[in-house]
This record gives structure tokens, C-alpha cells and sequence, in this order.
């Protein structure tokens, strides 16, 4: 017996979205990890910047 699955628009949406990300892979539309990872660093220490300490 097969159950008839139908799709919530949230999944479909997600799959969506998954298959235009391995699309951009495949077209080498990446960024490398140590790029992202050196973009993460300099958000915490700029965020570290604008946020005062309690007084």
C-alpha cells in the first residue's frame, strides 16, 4: 500500500531553494571556507566594537 505524500508548500520551497544551491555549485558559484570564516571573525570583532559595555 502506498500512502499518497503531499508536499507543503514549506517543503517544496525547500527543495526549491536546495536544488538552485547545488545548481550554483556546480557552476562553481562557491566560496571558500577560509574567506567565509575570515568574514565571520571581522563581524564579531566589529560587533565587539559598536556594542558598550554595561557601566
Amino acid at each position: 500500500m502506498v500512502k499518497n505524500r503531499r508536499i507543503s508548500a514549506e517543503q517544496e520551497e525547500l527543495r526549491h531553494l536546495t536544488l538552485e544551491a547545488l545548481a550554483d555549485v556546480d557552476a562553481g558559484r562557491v566560496i571558500d571556507h577560509q574567506t567565509v570564516q575570515t568574514w565571520v571573525d571581522n563581524l564579531d570583532s566589529h560587533l565587539k566594537n559598536e556594542v558598550s559595555e554595561p557601566e
